[in-house]
């Protein structure tokens, strides 16, 4: 209590009081004190009249329980779990249960809930600048520092990066851009720049599960994750891998919907996460785990594995509804407990018990009844998806909280602090975080970030570099018929694009390459850009091109459709999106790719370089089929799946082949601009039916054998085949079949440079004999 009454007064002397501070106080810098480390002692950063240094042997250490001798918490020689241990010992159940929850407060209640709830954990998506947001944390960290123990908060952001809240690290485009040595040295940048702004943990990635944001190939996967991490980590930033096997792309490992139940393919990205020290592990609130009938906190079977099998030892926190999802959470364990019966303090300690050590949540209530509390008006404050610390504090108190699972995750939390140095130096100084972010002269002069140039003019030159190779290298290029692309400069463009508030900025770029017109008949090609095929801009823009006759560049952000590669000359898809997380776009900016990026590419000064990471099936109804955790099965067949789910298992990096499958795009297809296909048909098959011989042996006995003729029967589906072969770059080619000089049906197919793919197309055929052509293939084809 000494203590806390020394620092309220320092707090308004120096910092101003917390609850009463304006956003402009908030960013004003925290005058906090700074002891320079050297080979024999540690940095240390302080608030001065708050924590009392202490001078043993020649050598500094903060008195931060303010008990006038050297606790061995405080002694930064000994190890982090030696002073975990220290440390727990003087926690009440209070303070223990308040390190097990991690909220989500503005600001300016930060300080409120530390006092108030012991809480030691929170997130943050701020957007601020660089220096900005180190003061408004060095703030939240004084008020840490003000507690009894002075425990400092950890920091976590649903972001890899942030610069004023404009930009993030764009996830699916390191998976796209296949350069994980790009993806690294990105990150490590984010990663360092987090870290100086006082950030500590990124609730990310979530590209470890498969089907989200690398695709479903677990190698591909293992690889961009692995850069990711490493990176982040090398940036001194701790990644939080999501959502322990229960919310991919495409569904939860419970709800992938195959037979095969491929666990060791659904761990490749999960393990590799494990192996690249990724220090955080969230779970999905509500998803199914191997049981796939519970949260995956409460399914022994589940965290079992991840403790066990893959052997993480770090921290496991929930997603901010760790109770459930707008009601309670519900669903029958396999020991038959059912949770919507269970109260909140049974709920934690059972999820304690299996091996979870945090709780993230928005808000934040006292008392022990999770259906809310009672506001007096016969409305309740508070649900199962906020936090209720009380359940732990008064279970430890009662015993009915596990103290030693408590304690257990206490340790971890409390360990991992030790390890990062919170303990000594919870401050970052913002000067050095805009420095290091921010370009010399926006550091010289801050200005107004009103548009994307301004923004990149104010970023760090390297980090620009960076991104705009991502940007770059992720643009696949999917269809480039007669090398349309890159466009000549000085021609006459006309340009339409679905994102009306930018769509002048990409003008802009373009008109310093070409003539831009208003009328499509003055064009020499219409280029369009919209976010995919599911309006009606895009399928305007060819049909109006068709008819004024004028070759047309696509691009798309999100998926193209059979239609669009089908009937535009080029086709470029455009993954790169870096919207912050949790944050509200500005009208205005551009969170894509960038309008100069755009405009280089298209004019070749810069190149595609992107691959599709995730086949792209040709319809819903093959995408109904495939199996959610086995890549590579796309409008296969179930005799092939099962051939691709063989050669799986037999592969010990569990990586499927690309092309057994009928999809719309394979995986790893990107072309690259002056090089095309060089395709080889061969093998036409068509079906066949077989009829008996009567007929005699070398000795003169009658026997019966049997031959094969070319048949089919009228109205009914007649699969042709045939295998297609590229000898060339990667490319995609219309196959035309005709039958006795009639064009009777067409299938696109991309294929990867140096690789095949099977041709299966269904035609229609009336009685009579025909001659079917398929690639400059013949053969004869008798309907009944």
């Amino acid at each position: 209590m000494k203590k806390q009454a020394a620092v309220f007064v320092c707090l308004l002397m120096l910092c101003a009081s917390f609850a009463g501070c304006a956003r402009a106080e908030m960013t004003d810098p925290c005058p906090y004190r700074v002891i320079e480390g050297t080979d024999a002692q540690a940095r240390l950063s302080y608030m001065e009249g708050l924590t009392p240094i202490l001078e043993i042997g020649g050598l500094l250490f903060k008195d931060l329980n303010g008990s006038g001798s050297l606790d061995p918490y405080e002694d930064w020689r000994l190890l982090p779990e030696e002073r975990a241990r220290d440390l727990l010992d003087q926690m009440t159940a209070e303070e223990k249960a308040g390190t097990l929850f991690c909220i989500s407060p503005i600001p300016e209640k930060a300080g409120a809930i530390i006092a108030d709830f012991r809480v030691t954990a929170m997130i943050f998506n701020l957007n601020e600048t660089p220096d900005e947001t180190a003061s408004v944390l060095n703030r939240i960290q004084a008020q840490a520092e003000a507690q009894r123990l002075s425990i400092p908060v950890t920091v976590f952001t649903d972001r890899e990066y942030s610069f004023a809240g404009l930009m993030d690290n764009a996830h699916a485009a390191l998976g796209s851009a296949n350069d994980p040595r790009l993806a690294y040295d990105l990150c490590a940048f984010y990663g360092e720049a987090m870290s100086k702004m006082g950030y500590h943990v990124t609730l990310q990635p979530q590209g470890v599960e498969i089907g989200a944001a690398y695709g479903e190939n677990p190698e591909h996967i293992a690889a961009i994750a692995d850069s990711e991490i490493r990176g982040l980590m090398a940036g001194g930033f701790s990644a939080c891998a999501k959502y322990w096997i229960a919310r991919g792309g495409d569904s939860p490992f419970g709800d992938a919907g195959s037979i095969a139940e491929n666990l060791d393919n659904w761990m490749v990205g999960w393990r590799t996460a494990v192996e690249a020290g990724v220090e955080y592990i969230m779970t999905d609130d509500g998803g199914k785990g191997l049981s796939a009938t519970t949260d995956v906190k409460w399914d022994k079977a589940t965290m079992a594995y991840l403790r066990d099998a893959l052997g993480f030892g770090g921290i496991v926190i929930s997603d901010r509804q760790a109770l459930g999802r707008g009601t309670q959470v519900s669903g029958i364990t396999e020991e038959g407990v059912d949770l919507a019966a269970q109260t909140g303090t049974w709920l934690y300690n059972e999820a304690l018990k299996n091996g979870t050590d945090m709780f993230s949540s928005g808000t934040v209530y006292h008392g022990t009844d999770i259906s809310g509390v009672d506001r007096g008006d016969g409305t309740k404050a508070g649900s199962p998806m906020s936090a209720w610390p009380d359940c732990i504090a008064e279970g430890l108190n009662s015993g009915e909280v596990d103290e030693a699972a408590v304690d257990r995750s206490t340790l971890r939390i409390l360990t991992y602090k030790f390890k990062k140095g919170l303990f000594e130096d919870p401050y970052r100084s913002p000067e050095e975080a805009l420095a290091f972010a921010a370009s010399a002269a926006y550091c010289a002069e801050k200005w107004e970030l009103e548009d994307n140039a301004l923004l990149r003019a104010a970023r760090n030159p390297a980090e620009v570099e960076l991104t705009e190779r991502l940007q770059a290298e992720s643009a696949i290029l999917l269809k480039n018929a007669d090398g349309m692309l890159p466009l000549t400069p000085g021609i006459q463009v006309y340009f339409d694009s679905a994102f009306r508030e930018t769509a002048d900025q990409y003008r802009e770029a373009l008109s310093q390459y070409a003539t831009l017109v208003p009328d499509m008949a003055d064009a020499d090609v219409c280029v369009g850009m919209y976010a995919n095929m599911d309006g009606e801009a895009a399928e305007i823009l060819l049909e109006d091109a068709w008819y004024e006759d004028k070759p047309v560049v696509l691009t798309l952000t999100g998926k193209p459709t059979e239609y669009a590669l089908q009937n535009a000359g080029a086709v470029m898809c455009l993954p790169y999106n870096r919207t912050p997380a949790y944050g509200n776009g500005e009208i205005g900016f551009i969170f894509g790719m960038d309008p100069w990026v755009y405009a280089d590419l298209l004019f070749g000064e810069k190149r595609p370089g992107g691959i599709v990471q995730k086949e792209q099936a040709r319809n819903d109804a093959d995408n109904a089929m495939q199996w959610a955790d086995l890549a590579g099965d796309q409008g296969a067949s179930d005799y092939v799946r099962l051939l691709i789910q063989a050669l799986m298992e037999d592969d010990p990096l569990h990586a499927a082949p690309a092309n057994y499958g009928d999809p719309l795009l394979p995986y790893q297809y990107g072309m690259e601009y002056g090089a095309g296909g060089d395709f080889v048909f061969s093998c036409l098959m068509m079906p066949r039916v077989t009829r008996e011989i009567e007929t005699t042996n070398s000795r003169g006995d009658a026997v019966t054998a049997y031959a094969s003729d070319n048949k089919a029967r009228a109205g009914e589906p007649i699969t042709i085949r045939c295998l297609l072969r590229n000898r060339g770059a990667d490319d995609m080619i219309p196959v035309r079949v005709y039958a006795n000089d009639q064009p009777v049906a067409e299938k696109l197919y991309a294929v990867e440079g140096g690789s095949w793919r099977i041709v299966q197309v269904d035609i229609l055929l009336e009685s009579g004999d025909w001659v079917v052509q398929v690639g400059g293939l013949t053969g004869d084809l008798s309907v009944e």
